[in-house]
């Protein structure tokens, strides 16, 4: 069964670039998931989308069209009513609301994604990482970012816009229009709705009362993986050893990374400082086990990056002026018995240890690397 752990909350008058100059683009909504559902799969080795929704004024001049394509997509669409002149601030608070109550209620969402360029979400941004949830942030690729926001999240996804959309997309749709449904056939929606654990029952349940699936591989991508493998015959024993054990993995990743205290109780400011922080965490005898043991099932970074914030609470890659999680430890695991590695453009990065010689690891990353932007 699809481990379905992303939460999608969109903040739509910040993606059309506000009230009163709507640019509504000639993307659908189910293209904007589908780029988010394959980066958040790619970067953070998530499953599919359990919850999405969009917040606005769905009244407005031009959201009121596009309300029925957002809706046909499986996107919840949330009316904000502002009580003041700021109809802005009413939805941004609304929707991180939500997000707050979706992370603390529902441990099976663990990566978030906030589809929005508005700085004022950082504090949001900090909040979940304190929570262990993996933050990607979009929004469309032509719209200005705020820099905060774009180092602050884990990744940061700009939406393409394909040149010529599908002829159901984007079409105007007017409430008044008996045919408009039958014009516009579209498929069934892709998102499925989330029971807070205390009602999911006839499952298997963990140590705390939820389905214990944290350690379970995506198949889609183990069975890409192992194909090719098969396919290599004579480079067999160069791959990696992880795909027979992690496909049989039922590692509780979230209950071990409760057993790591606190290493480094600080904050780092600079690359290098980041690298020594990471040296450091990763000397703790239970950090180190927790490292062996994902890296020889090849890990997603989620769970690497899980285990950091439980032993360096205050560990950031943006504080540190890196800009994103995966060329930081690049950069940090340059001089450890750990590395990347990647078999495939299609495959999430893993955690490997460099003495299997692994297929597909990624080069390391010096510090001249990070500072020129080295991707």
């Amino acid at each position: 069964m699809t481990n379905r752990n992303v939460a999608v909350f969109i903040d739509a008058e910040n993606l059309f670039k506000g009230y009163g100059k709507l640019e509504i683009p000639d993307i659908s909504m189910e293209q904007i998931l589908e780029q988010l559902e394959t980066a958040a799969a790619r970067e953070a080795g998530a499953g599919s989308i359990a919850l999405a929704r969009a917040y606005a004024d769905w009244g407005a001049l031009g959201l009121e069209d596009y309300r029925r394509d957002v809706e046909r997509a499986g996107v919840e669409t949330v009316q904000v009513f502002s009580v003041s002149k700021a109809e802005k601030n009413a939805a941004d608070i609304v929707l991180v609301v939500d997000c707050l109550r979706a992370a603390g209620d529902l441990d099976q969402l663990e990566v978030f994604i906030l589809v929005s360029a508005d700085g004022d979400f950082v504090p949001l941004v900090r909040r979940l990482h304190e929570l262990d949830k993996y933050v990607i942030g979009a929004t469309l690729a032509d719209h200005p970012v705020n820099n905060v926001l774009e180092r602050e999240v884990d990744q940061y996804v700009p939406l393409k816009v394909k040149p010529v959309p599908p002829a159901a997309a984007l079409q105007p749709i007017f409430s008044g229009d008996p045919s408009s449904a039958a014009v516009l056939p579209r498929q069934p929606a892709r998102v499925a709705p989330v029971e807070p654990r205390a009602d999911r029952k006839g499952e298997k349940q963990g140590e705390q009362g939820r389905p214990d699936r944290r350690g379970e591989p995506d198949k889609k991508v183990h069975d890409k993986k192992t194909d090719r493998t098969d396919d290599r015959k004579g480079e067999s024993k160069k791959a990696p050893q992880r795909h027979e054990q992690t496909k049989k993995s039922t590692t509780s990743w979230h209950d071990l990374a409760k057993e790591i205290e606190v290493v480094h109780d600080a904050p780092a400011s600079s690359p290098g400082e980041y690298k020594q922080i990471v040296e450091k965490v990763l000397a703790d005898a239970t950090v180190r086990s927790f490292s062996d043991q994902l890296a020889s099932q090849g890990g997603p970074l989620p769970m690497l990056a899980m285990a950091l914030k439980a032993a360096a609470p205050r560990l950031s890659p943006s504080d540190a002026r890196v800009s994103s999680l995966s060329r930081a430890l690049r950069f940090a695991l340059a001089d450890t018995p750990y590395a990347l590695a990647r078999e495939s453009d299609d495959v999430q990065p893993v955690l490997v240890l460099r003495s299997t010689d692994p297929s597909g690891m990624l080069t390391d990353l010096s510090l001249d690397d990070i500072q020129r932007g080295v991707q």
